[in-house]
This record gives structure tokens, C-alpha cells and sequence, in this order.
């Protein structure tokens, strides 16, 4: 018998989901709860609907906190919006029956390349609040650092006034800098993170680049994330109690994933390998994709949607020029299809899907920590 949490969530989540008891929490509990426990969130990306049931079917076996979310790029190549996303998350929680293992929803890379567009994301952000999400990544790491602390000052206020959790970012993740000159360093983020608190922003999270990319590594470009640098950094912002971001965490061995939260990594990021799953990539030990010199893919008959369904989307690739990373597009194209899809495809998606999950919150000691989290937000309240 669970008891009912749904008292424990932020204002803004039970203003969207009145009736609905799934513990989807602030954001912020499950950062400070792994904190505690040295333990990493698994955090999510879900372009389309065909993951989501085998990573909450994971989440609840394990017990284990998750977050889900969604890039500000990501709404522009998906079926969804703020709004239909967030329901999607609630839905599948509550279908499945999960009233009993806190999750978030994350507004992933809320990205901001000049300060004449902070206007159009702050009301992004005020729509996903709304919608019901628990914790914001403002990423104007494409700026100079004066420009991304202000922008990122402006754009974190009512998330603060709010109490939900928040990432700042610093250093381009995937910068394609051919040499570590590109990648953040202790001095920038402890600068980066004091003068955020002088004006009154206190992040859980930074953001840095330290060596990742998003998506798939092809050719000879291979995984490269420097831990000692992210150590350093972290180091550098223990003063104001800020931990680690790490994103681009698809086709980064589990070996490498079970050491992060000895670096200060507190929430990592996965997305391409939910959709090489749903697809039914070939892939790596790793979780990479498995492709040719042409950027061309192998689909396994048994994995993922159905081959006839794979060879109408590559088809609709190489028409509209979509192929290589840009496979991501076909998400919004093809929802329709997916959301329809046999039920003996989806099931060996969630199969797989759940068997992933579970080796990840095994990995970042995520696993049994969501009665940890309840007791963290029953604590502050």
C-alpha cells in the first residue's frame, strides 16, 4: 500500500495535474538527494512516445528517481509541445501505476544564442512552468561570458522565486574545438557560479564541456570525456554547493558511466540511445550506433520499430536530406506511425528500454534511492 505523495509536489504541478497522484517532484530533491548518496540522476530524453514506458517500468523495478525531458531544440523535430509532453510523462506514470517513485520533468538546453532572444525563451519557460516541468537548464554557452551570465541572470529568476531546480551552463558541450581549448575551466566556473550568486542565483547544477558531444560519434571521433577536468571543476564550485551536469552520455561505456559519480556528476543525460533503441539501431557495447562511411545505419530486424517502418523513414532521409544525426527529424514525421505501431514492436522496445534503464541506475547508484528522495522533500517542506 503506498501512501499519496502528491501533496509533496511543486505549485505549478499540482495547479496542471490536480487529480493525479505520480510523484513528480522539483527537480532540485533529486540533484540534492543524489548529492547526499553519491548517486547520479538519469536523465532522459524522450523524442517520441516508444521509450517512455520501459524506462518508468525501470524507474518503478528499481526504485530509482528519474528525470524526463525535452530540449527547447528537441520541440522543433518531436510531436511535442510543453504541454503535450508533460502530459505524456504524467499518463504513462500513472497507467503504469507509478504513485510511489519521484521523477522530474527537465526543460533540457533552454538555449539562447544572443541577448535579443532571451524574451522568446523566458516565455518558454513561463509556458513550461505552466505545463508542469520541475527544473530548467539555461544553456547561453554559445555566448561570451558576459553575455551568458546575463542572460542567465535574467532568464533564472522566476525559476528560483519558484524554488524549482535549475542548470546553468558554461563551455559549449560538443564545441567543435579539435583541442581542449574549447572546454570550460575551474577559474571560469568558479567566476561563473559566484557571480550568480552575487545576483541571487544559486544553481544545483553546471553544465560544463568537458570533452562530450551530442548524439552520435561517427567515423573516428570517439567518447572523450576528461573526469579529471570535471573534477577540478567541481572542486572549484563546492563553495556555493553546485554539482555537475553531464551531457552527451550516449555511447559512453557503462564502465565509464559507474565512475562519473565520483566527479561530481550529479545528473546525466542520455538521449540518441533511447531513440537507437526505438529504431532499432545496430549499436555498440556502448550504445553507439553502428554505421558505415556514409553515415548509413544498421537496422536489426529484431529490435525496434518494424524493418518495413525503418525503410520508409531512411527512404524519407536521404529524399530530405536528413540522414546522419539529422535521423532525429523523422520523430516528428513518423509519430503517427510509432503511436500506432504493433503492439509486439512496442513491447520488445520497452523490453529493451527497461533492460538499459535498469543497467544505468545500477550503475549511478540511483537504484532504491527514491524513498531517500521522499524523505528529502517531506524534510523541506
Amino acid at each position: 500500500m503506498h501512501h499519496d505523495l502528491s501533496d509533496l509536489r511543486p505549485d505549478n504541478v499540482k495547479a496542471r495535474f490536480p487529480k493525479s497522484k505520480t510523484p513528480l517532484f522539483n527537480g532540485r530533491a533529486l540533484i540534492k538527494t543524489a548529492k547526499q548518496n553519491i548517486a547520479m540522476i538519469m536523465a532522459c530524453n524522450m523524442r517520441c512516445r516508444l521509450p517512455v514506458a520501459g524506462l518508468v517500468k525501470a524507474s518503478m523495478a528499481t526504485n530509482a528517481p528519474v528525470m524526463y525531458e525535452i530540449a527547447k531544440s528537441e520541440l522543433t523535430y518531436t510531436e511535442f509541445d510543453p504541454y503535450s509532453f508533460a502530459a505524456c510523462i504524467v499518463a504513462e506514470n500513472e497507467r503504469l501505476g507509478n504513485d510511489f517513485v519521484p521523477f522530474g520533468i527537465h526543460a533540457d538546453h533552454l538555449t539562447v544564442k544572443s541577448l535579443d532572444k532571451v524574451a522568446e525563451v523566458a516565455a518558454l519557460i513561463r509556458q513550461q512552468m505552466e505545463a508542469g516541468f520541475t527544473s530548467f537548464a539555461i544553456d547561453a554557452s554559445h555566448m561570451e561570458n558576459e553575455k551568458n551570465l546575463a542572460a542567465t541572470i535574467e532568464l533564472a529568476g522566476p525559476i528560483v522565486e519558484k524554488g524549482l531546480g535549475l542548470e546553468v551552463e558554461l563551455g559549449e558541450i560538443g564545441a567543435k574545438k579539435g583541442d581542449a581549448t574549447g572546454f570550460t575551466n575551474p577559474e571560469e566556473g568558479a567566476w561563473f557560479i559566484g557571480e550568480l550568486a552575487k545576483a541571487g542565483i544559486k544553481p544545483d547544477l553546471l553544465a560544463i564541456n568537458n570533452g562530450s558531444i551530442h548524439g552520435t560519434y561517427f567515423g573516428a571521433s570517439h567518447e572523450g570525456i576528461q573526469l579529471d577536468l570535471t573534477k577540478k571543476i567541481w572542486d572549484a564550485i563546492q563553495p556555493w554547493d553546485v554539482d555537475i551536469a553531464q551531457h552527451g552520455i550516449t555511447g559512453t561505456s557503462l564502465e565509464k558511466i559507474t565512475s562519473f559519480i565520483h566527479y561530481g556528476i550529479r545528473k546525466g543525460n542520455v538521449g540518441t540511445f533511447w531513440q537507437n533503441i526505438s529504431f532499432g539501431m545496430g549499436m555498440n557495447s556502448s550504445g553507439n550506433a553502428i554505421t558505415n562511411a556514409q553515415k548509413e545505419y544498421t537496422k536489426r530486424p529484431y529490435r525496434g520499430v518494424s524493418d518495413a517502418l525503418w525503410v520508409e523513414m531512411w527512404d524519407w532521409a536521404v529524399k530530405t536530406g536528413a540522414t546522419g544525426g539529422d535521423i532525429k527529424k523523422a520523430n516528428m514525421v513518423f509519430a503517427p506511425q510509432f503511436n500506432v505501431l504493433a503492439q509486439e514492436y512496442k513491447e520488445r522496445i520497452t523490453l529493451q528500454v527497461f533492460e538499459e534503464a535498469v543497467k544505468l541506475f545500477e550503475a549511478t547508484n540511483s537504484a532504491g534511492l527514491g524513498p531517500k528522495v521522499i524523505e528529502y522533500v517531506r524534510a523541506s517542506v
